[in-house]
């Protein structure tokens, strides 16, 4: 193997492994993915064992990242890491707050809802604070005693959890796509037909229709 060789596998190594760090795979995760033993994908995270094409496009749907990422023509984004800790945190109070107001809105009392749940207006004053953490089977036996869906409470509109499920209901959405339409809207040189089409759809029938009588107007 030449220089230009061990250049090129040292910087492919180093991709691969870069790609995994960033996706929060372990070695032994990807192993498996690739149905080769540990030993083996640790040779390749090292430039001691060569990876096949397709061994390297499995790689690529596994840690969700592009080809192009590996042939050196794209970077890993950066990825705002959502603090876990904080996030549950600012959820327990931001759930005890929204506890108190359909309690309010129910016209109930603490004591009332202490009653509920067979404990003491304590716990429940520790809930409403966000001080404890509200059990889940608990939070829906308190929904239903206020009459409100569990939805109520579960109903993050801007947070991380909205944005993966948001994220998610896209995907399988275009998922379900024709191919061809898939095609379509993936190619850059077809952006100005798309945007085209949202200014469209934003439009009034009146519109709509004024300015496809004009279209039909030139070319008759």
């Amino acid at each position: 193997m030449n220089d230009l060789d061990r250049n090129r596998v040292e910087i492919l190594a180093g991709l691969i492994q870069g790609a995994r760090i960033h996706a929060r795979r372990s070695p032994d995760e990807c192993a498996e993915a690739l149905s080769i033993s540990s030993d083996d994908f640790s040779k390749i995270e090292v430039g001691e064992r060569d990876i096949s094409l397709p061994e390297l496009e499995v790689l690529a749907m596994f840690l969700r990242v592009p080809m192009a990422y590996f042939w050196g023509s794209l970077t890993l984004e950066e990825v705002r890491e959502t603090d876990y800790e904080l996030y549950q945190s600012l959820r327990q109070r931001i759930l005890g707050a929204l506890l108190r107001q359909a309690r309010i809105q129910a016209d109930r009392s603490p004591e009332e809802l202490a009653l509920t749940l067979n404990t003491d207006v304590e716990q429940i004053n520790a809930y409403e604070t966000g001080a404890v953490a509200i059990p889940y089977l608990q939070l829906e036996k308190l929904a239903s005693d206020l009459n409100v869906s569990i939805q109520y409470f579960a109903n993050e509109e801007h947070g991380p959890l909205a944005k993966y499920e948001t994220e998610q209901h896209l995907q399988k959405r275009f998922d379900n796509l024709p191919p061809e339409v898939k095609v379509f809207v993936t190619e850059p040189i077809n952006l100005s037909y798309l945007e085209t089409a949202i200014r469209l759809s934003e439009m009034d029938v009146k519109k709509l229709r004024s300015i496809a009588e004009g279209i039909l107007d030139i070319t008759l």
